[in-house]
């Protein structure tokens, strides 16, 4: 009954978990109960074979793992980014009541995501305040002698998000939610659209402030390197005019309008007679695009897609202000410049796609 009661009231806070996440777009194919672990036995199994692997020793009744000792003996620090004169703290794996500490469990969450994915790496995104707990798993998987296991989990860490003015606190109750967030952020948006497009009707300025409140959001949060605090203003996320989502899709917006007013595709293009610096670096930014998609993948950072579809959004806007495209002469370069607003619309889509933002035909 306990157990049926707990997992009623988990189930309860997953569903408002779903609930916050989709309205961003994001689903998760399954969910694992910690709980599974314990009751099934896998997290004894693993706190039998520390102990069989003579790195464990009990301390005043708990049990602790000699991370350090783990480390010089397979060579680790090296490995690990570590000085060869740090001492790596001990990891407790039980209290002394024999209860086990979140670290132990997941090593066997670990173990378990290699074994029933078959996945080729596991990459645990979490907090950069989980450092050395993310490091303990790697040593206590070493010492189990699953070391190709070790060396195939990644640690993506996160740093905090800061509202100026703002010390946020769990435990006083001083938080800010998702939910409210993305409340405020559409309502903004909603406000800041008549300034750009002051004809649109209610249900698409409805439409159009839910797709950038939100994008606004995730593209603010994307942007920043991983290692460093995000600085979360308002002025910032929802800046039509520069380094923002808003900013990005009102380029998409802009390109979809040069295409709808040409009416046609482009016939006779003259690519020769792309000779202008500013095409030029168009040209050349809209050719990077699979570089900077593949560099982010390989070194897990999203925000290198980010500052490309700003960057992006920079050059086609110099382009765009300087150099006319349906009236230019002759034809055959009004047809280039045309093919070449066609190009930068599909990268700044796929772009946006790639972070999960919607790109938007109007604005």
């Amino acid at each position: 009954m306990g157990r049926e009661l707990v997992r009623s009231i988990c189930a309860k806070c997953l569903e408002g978990f779903r609930e916050t996440l989709s309205r961003l777009g994001i689903e998760f194919d399954s969910w694992d109960w910690e709980s599974d672990l314990l009751w099934s036995g896998k997290v004894s199994e693993v706190l039998a074979r520390l102990e069989e692997s003579g790195f464990v020793e009990i301390r005043g009744g708990a049990l602790e793992l000699d991370a350090d000792r783990v480390a010089e003996i397979f060579g680790l620090k090296e490995e690990l980014g570590l000085s060869s004169s740090f001492k790596v703290p001990p990891l407790t794996l039980t209290r002394s009541d024999g209860t086990t500490l979140y670290v132990a469990r997941d090593i066997a969450y670990t173990l378990e995501k290699f074994e029933t994915s078959g996945a080729d790496e596991v990459i645990n995104v979490i907090g950069a305040d989980q450092k050395l707990a993310q490091m303990h798993i790697k040593m206590a998987l070493h010492a189990m002698g699953e070391h190709e296991k070790a060396r195939r989990l990644i640690h993506f860490s996160y740093s905090l998000v800061r509202m100026p003015g703002m010390r946020m606190s769990s435990r006083r109750g001083r938080l800010v939610t998702l939910d409210g967030l993305m409340e405020e952020a559409v309502a903004r948006a909603y406000e800041e659209i008549p300034k750009h497009s002051p004809d649109l009707p209610e249900d698409e300025r409805a439409k159009i402030a839910e797709a950038v409140g939100i994008g606004a959001l995730k593209f603010a949060l994307l942007a920043q390197d991983p290692d460093k605090d995000v600085v979360f203003t308002w002025d910032r996320v929802l800046n039509f005019e520069a380094n923002s989502a808003p900013y990005v899709q009102y380029t998409h917006a802009r390109a979809c309008s040069i295409l709808r007013k040409a009416g046609r595709e482009p016939e006779q293009p003259d690519y020769g007679l792309l000779r202008h610096p500013l095409e030029r670096e168009l040209i050349l930014a809209v050719a990077r695009f699979p570089e900077v998609v593949a560099n982010a993948a390989d070194s897990l950072r999203p925000d290198t897609v980010v500052n490309f579809a700003v960057y992006l959004a920079d050059k086609f806007n110099s382009f765009y202000a300087s150099l006319p495209v349906l009236r230019a002469e002759p034809k055959g370069l009004s047809d280039a410049r045309l093919a070449l607003v066609k190009a930068v619309r599909i990268v700044l889509r796929n772009a946006l796609d790639l972070l999960g933002i919607e790109a938007l035909e109007r604005m």
